[in-house]
């Protein structure tokens, strides 16, 4: 015989083993959108890296522009003072040779520009194929991450009902509940209301059925095929 309290604790056991598994799919179904959410974001960002770089890129070019003006600025004033034909003839090369590296320099410049506007046009075209998406998904992760903590607040409730059932049953019967529910797989208790046992899936007769119903005692009646102990969700009609 078992007490009616361990028909309510393994009713607790079972809500909070369904509570558990739901909390699980939905921390799995936020970790697929999560992945999906990075999959686009690391599109968006790698767009717009690549516009970064090539953007660092042109602006080297058109600092060592403005290197090289200075420099050439420096060798006219060292022009003015030179003392004899060699010295003036040799800055005269390398100003030649800093307005050739200018020259040369503005031709690159002119190819990465057109390369940073291809790039600028590529990021921006990313962001609007993919900010719609990167919005919906982060909606969707803030949702249910609300549903999650809504389920989590339920099972400290029913943990917290556990243990209050727990603690007004003896340490022996929970002791022989626990061996109970090894031996019938965590199902002590198996609802018959729907004329056959929960537990062992076997269908009663309608005389062994009314029968059953007529005697039944939660607590203390059994399956007879499975040996479980048996209750029925619906009003008992005395036949």
């Amino acid at each position: 015989m078992l007490r009616e309290e361990l028909l309510e604790l393994q009713k607790k056991e079972v809500e909070l083993l369904r509570l558990n598994t739901k909390i699980k799919e939905l921390e799995e179904e936020k970790n697929e959108l999560i992945e999906e959410l990075d999959s686009i974001e690391s599109k968006i960002l790698s767009a717009k890296r690549k516009l970064e770089e090539k953007e660092e890129k042109l602006k080297e070019l058109k600092d060592f522009i403005e290197y090289k003006k200075e420099r050439i600025e420096e060798l006219k004033k060292q022009k003015e003072s030179v003392k004899n034909r060699e010295e003036f003839k040799k800055i005269l090369r390398l100003i030649a040779k800093n307005e050739d590296e200018i020259i040369k320099t503005k031709q690159q410049i002119t190819g990465v520009e057109t390369e940073v506007e291809a790039l600028r046009d590529a990021y921006e075209k990313v962001k609007a194929q993919f900010i719609a998406e990167k919005e919906k998904l982060e909606e969707e992760i803030k949702d249910l991450e609300k549903e999650i903590e809504i389920v989590k607040k339920k099972r400290e409730k029913v943990l917290s009902e556990i243990e209050s059932i727990k603690s007004q049953i003896p340490e022996e019967e929970l002791k022989k509940f626990e061996e109970y529910k090894n031996k019938f797989n965590g199902l002590v208790f198996a609802d018959i209301s729907s004329g056959s046992c929960e537990g062992c899936g076997m269908t009663y007769s309608s005389v062994e059925y009314r029968e059953i119903l007529k005697n039944l005692k939660p607590g203390e009646s059994k399956c007879p095929y499975c040996g479980r102990f048996i209750y029925s969700k619906k009003s008992v009609v005395k036949c």
